[in-house]
């Protein structure tokens, strides 16, 4: 084999061989990056979950709170009524 030739497939067999370590090395950082950001949604996720169960408490109060007000609003028409009737 001549020189030139032999220069050409060791840079040959170089250059795959650093193709390859780099796509692997690009998938291994692409999966963490993925799995990170998995993480991060579920933390998002189970945030939200907090927060939708806090509002559907905060929800019932603000319907016993107006049911109240409406009772109140009865009472005092009613307290007028008797107020002008004497």
């Amino acid at each position: 084999m001549s020189n030139e030739l032999l220069v050409a497939v060791v840079g040959l067999i170089g250059s795959l061989c650093g193709s390859v370590i780099g796509v692997f090395g690009s998938a291994k950082v692409l999966t963490y990056r993925v799995a990170e950001l998995e993480e991060k949604i579920k933390k998002q996720y189970e945030s939200c979950s907090v927060i939708d169960g806090r509002v559907d408490r905060l929800e019932e109060k603000q319907a016993v709170m107006e049911e109240k007000i409406k009772m109140a609003d009865r009472r005092i028409e009613n307290l007028e009524k008797r107020g002008r009737k004497v």
